[in-house]
């Protein structure tokens, strides 16, 4: 390995690793734990842009979550690295700085995807719903929805300020009456943090129709109400899997046009010391060309000297331009790295004992 760097969040493991050939990689996937079918391989942009998206919250669960970012940033301290021009540092920090910059300006949270869901199920005007929890994502639901719906905030200790209730035309109750609430409700939203199963089928009235969404982690609906006739349930996969009704958001787009710019500086790290090792191997040969032509262009006064250097350093540059541009045009990865590994040899001299 060149570089390797590991990722651990809440549910995520990931190996990030620069390798010199396909040789590398199968190792690495031979000796890492559990089937060799659970672990997921992406390469060369493709990982780029995962990063990004993981950065940003946007492969979360909870999308948008700001803690994943700043584990993003953690991992970029651990990198171990040989590499000349270390590359894995520049993606981790550069992930982790885009994620940053787009949730101050273009934020994405799993409160809006629940409330953009809400509004695509709810469609009739001001459905009445309750959100149970109190804390930043009950909060973060209430402002989505005020305005489209008729919300009621459950808290467990302590009610939410009233200037923010009265800013968003919602009311408060205690936890003891949401029994109460459900039986009027269109939509309950819950993101508390009173454990597995706190709502059950039990808990449910039965003669009207009603949307649940469970954003606790763990859980905090029980998933068998889905079995009861009039009930729909989205969980945080179901969010995940189609955020804000498939839409692309300007975050998404702005992370996406990151994540290339970025892609195209690593090509340049990875590349720029094969580009030297090109230029030294063609250095050597002029300077051993030259070495061999004193012996009959004679002795040079130090002006003649400077004129012969100068024009062979030209020539070997201009011949080198075309090569070298193949060079960076080849593909990453290991097959592209093979290929770069022949044009340097091709131009070395020969060794003595050969």
């Amino acid at each position: 390995m060149e570089e390797v760097a590991l990722l651990s969040t809440c549910h995520r493991t990931e190996l990030v690793f620069l390798a010199g050939s396909a040789e590398a990689v199968e190792e690495w996937r031979s000796i890492l734990p559990g089937d060799r079918s659970s672990w997921k391989l992406r390469e060369d942009r493709d990982v780029v842009l995962h990063l990004f998206r993981v950065a940003a919250g946007r492969e979360s669960l909870a999308v948008g979550e700001a803690e994943v970012g700043r584990q993003v940033q953690a991992a970029s301290h651990g990198i171990e690295s040989r590499h000349p021009r270390p590359v894995l540092r520049e993606l981790f920090e550069g992930a982790a700085r885009t994620a940053a910059e787009i949730a101050a300006s273009s934020p994405l949270s799993i409160a809006g995807v629940a409330a953009d869901r809400l509004r695509a199920l709810l469609p009739q005007p001001l459905p009445r719903v309750v959100v149970v929890g109190s804390g930043i994502v009950g909060r973060q639901l209430v402002e989505s929805l005020s305005g489209s719906a008729l919300l009621t905030v459950v808290y467990h200790l302590r009610p939410p300020d009233h200037a923010f209730l009265r800013a968003h035309g919602a009311r408060a109750v205690p936890l003891d009456q949401l029994d109460v609430e459900l039986a009027s409700a269109d939509a309950v939203v819950t993101a508390a943090k009173f454990g597995n199963h706190g709502l059950k089928a039990s808990d449910l009235p039965r003669e009207r129709p009603l949307v649940l969404v469970d954003l606790g982690m763990p859980r905090n609906i029980d998933p068998d109400v889905r079995s009861l006739p009039n009930v729909r349930l989205l969980d945080l996969e179901e969010l995940h899997a189609r955020p804000v009704g498939g839409q692309v958001s300007t975050g998404d787009v702005r992370l996406e046009e990151a994540a290339r710019g970025c892609a195209e500086r690593l090509h340049v790290l990875l590349f720029e010391p094969w580009i030297d090792a090109f230029r030294g191997a063609a250095e050597e040969v002029r300077r051993a060309e030259l070495a061999t032509a004193r012996s009959y262009l004679g002795v040079l006064d130090p002006a003649q000297e400077l004129a012969v250097d100068r024009l062979t350093r030209r020539l070997v540059a201009r011949l080198l331009l075309a090569p070298t541009e193949r060079i960076r045009s080849l593909p990453p990865g290991p097959e592209g790295e093979i290929r770069r590994r022949w044009a340097v040899e091709l131009l070395r001299p020969p060794s003595d004992d050969l």
